[in-house]
């Protein structure tokens, strides 16, 4: 230790030595669980704020039944599993395969339920509190397919209930909106197509923030991984 202090004091000089230890210091502090958990709040928050005032603007054209079932979201879900997905990399081989995997199966859940529920287009003669229940029920259906996927697929429990409890927040957040924008007068139009199209608008906003915030929650769990093993095809990918 003492011919490390002596070698840096050399190189560097006390200046140079006390502002390497400064940056040391700096980037434990910023890579701490506590600062991403703050991090992750604070995103949230910025999230929140930015989807409550979402919810008060309306489309500035008028919205037909395609705007519904050709909605962006399912293009920009296409867009996140077959090109944004594969190219995210994490902290190891094995975080990077096992959380590209829950996503993958995450976005394949929401696509294929909410395709289901506009293509089936019984919204369209619900009354408020009929839309409003069936929503819910597609929101915790979704829940409940991916989750199960995900566990039946191989990947760790640990990663399901991290990115459950980071999902809980969102999803409250999600049924709050929902439930304002089925019972406002504000969205009123001919067969709930403004309702539909705003909700599967937050709900598209909700899912960006979902995906970009994963990285967050890999860097949180510290340990509980090691030594874990997944198959990829046949070879085996192991946490070290």
């Amino acid at each position: 230790m003492e011919a490390k202090i002596i070698e840096m004091l050399a190189k560097y000089g006390w200046k140079g030595m006390i502002a390497a230890i400064i940056l040391i210091l700096l980037w434990n502090f910023f890579k701490s669980k506590y600062v991403i958990e703050l991090w992750g709040k604070l995103t949230d928050k910025v999230v929140e704020f930015f989807l409550k005032n979402k919810v008060k603007e309306l489309p500035t054209k008028v919205i037909s039944e395609s705007d519904i079932t050709n909605h962006d979201i399912f293009n920009y879900i296409d867009f996140w599993t077959y090109s944004k997905v594969p190219t995210f990399q994490f902290s190891s081989e094995y975080r990077t395969f096992v959380f590209k995997k829950y996503l993958s199966i995450f976005l394949k859940c929401y696509k294929r339920d909410l395709s289901e529920f506009v293509n089936a287009k019984d919204y369209q003669t619900m009354d408020q509190s009929q839309l409003w229940r069936s929503l819910l029920n597609i929101i915790n259906k979704i829940v409940y397919d991916y989750e199960r996927e995900c566990e039946e697929s191989g990947i760790p429990k640990i990663i399901i209930m991290k990115m459950k409890a980071k999902n809980n927040d969102t999803i409250q957040l999600t049924i709050d909106l929902i439930e304002g924008i089925t019972n406002s007068q504000f969205y009123e139009s001919e067969k709930n197509l403004l309702k539909m199209y705003s909700i599967l608008n937050i709900i598209l906003s909700i899912l960006e923030n979902l995906i970009s915030s994963s990285e967050s929650v890999c860097n949180s769990i510290n340990g509980q991984l090691k030594g874990m093993s997944i198959m990829d095809g046949n070879r085996k990918i192991t946490e070290p």
